[in-house]
């Protein structure tokens, strides 16, 4: 079940909304219509305390000695009724229940506003771990035509070990175990991450800068999205997007070059694929979603985590790359 806590009432320790669908392992309990916070973390299972408590080591004697600067992690397992350690964590280790962080992500994109509602919650790990997934709302692109949608969620994951911080990820993965957390934080736009020490309540008001999940953005972003599908690209007009993103005179050695002719025949397949002209035509917004893809996913990098911190850094060259892309292909209309 890839990490997901089991338990003989659901199979798991996990709720969804039924409109969204089942998720692949059909397990945990189904929910219809819109649901607050606690009658999702209750459907989860994942309605239950957290505490910090100190650490002892006993001595030959039988003394019980604290053990200066480290605490334990504990709940009441809300299967069993038993009380069982989690982790053991630092001194300024903050617990942050898991309403608080479901509560915090709903504050973040606004969902009091109707906007943003909660589509998945789950445990995993025995109760080591809380994940949740805020659906908020799908971005139709050229809705009369080709109908490209692009799924938005926020992705929401704490610990209760130390093993994770509290993190948000601006994604298009709906998060169903722990697979899937692992890959939305991995291939998302934005992420915020906040250790669980005592100024983690500061720092919610940077989260919603970092994030940038305003319905505002998905607007302003839908409307660019609409004038590129009306942008025809021509083979001769893809070349002068890509010549201003990546300049021919940039690779003055034979092997720049050949490495640059590499990466041109691949955004080239890209754009031709079924994702972007196979789907929505020779347009701008396939040439722009073509760069934007290899940029992301399959420039060169040392490694993966490398290649994904460089693209969510929106002061990177990377980011600067596609956003030179975008401003070539909008001159063009």
């Amino acid at each position: 079940m890839d990490g997901l806590e089991k338990n003989d009432a659901t199979g798991a320790s996990f709720a969804y909304r039924a409109e969204g669908g089942a998720p692949w392992h059909r397990l945990g309990k189904a929910m219809n219509g819109y649901q607050n916070a606690d009658a999702m973390l209750e459907a989860a299972f994942a309605n239950y305390e957290v505490t910090l408590n100190p650490v002892f080591v006993q001595s030959p004697e039988g003394e019980l000695v604290p053990i200066e600067g480290q605490f334990a992690t504990a709940r009441t397992n809300p299967h069993t009724g038993e009380y069982q350690a989690l982790g053991t964590v630092r001194g300024r280790y903050t617990v942050v229940q898991n309403s608080e962080a479901l509560e915090r992500a709903l504050a973040v994109v606004g969902a009091s506003s109707g906007d943003a509602v909660i589509d998945t919650a789950g445990v995993l790990f025995d109760g080591r771990r809380f994940f949740a997934s805020i659906d908020l709302g799908t971005l139709v692109i050229d809705p009369g035509g080709a109908a490209d949608k692009i799924g938005r969620f926020l992705l929401v994951q704490t610990s209760h070990d130390g093993s994770v911080p509290l993190t948000y990820a601006n994604t298009d993965v709906r998060a169903v175990c722990n697979n899937t957390v692992t890959l939305g934080i991995r291939t998302a736009q934005r992420v915020f991450k906040a250790k669980h020490t005592p100024n983690v309540e500061n720092r919610m008001e940077e989260a919603v800068q970092v994030l940038n999940l305003s319905t505002e953005w998905a607007k302003e972003f839908q409307k660019m999205a609409n004038e590129m599908l009306s942008i025809p690209m021509s083979a001769g007009r893809f070349d002068r997007v890509i010549d201003s993103v990546m300049p021919d005179s940039e690779a003055d050695t034979e092997k720049k070059r050949a490495n640059r002719d590499d990466a041109v025949a691949f955004i080239k397949g890209i754009y031709a694929g079924p994702k972007n002209v196979g789907k929505v035509g020779e347009n701008g917004w396939a040439a722009w979603n073509a760069i934007v893809e290899y940029y992301d996913h399959f420039r060169p990098a040392k490694t993966e985590e490398e290649r994904a911190l460089t693209s969510m850094d929106d002061s990177s060259w990377v980011t600067r790359k596609k956003l030179l892309a975008q401003e070539k292909v909008l001159s063009l209309a």
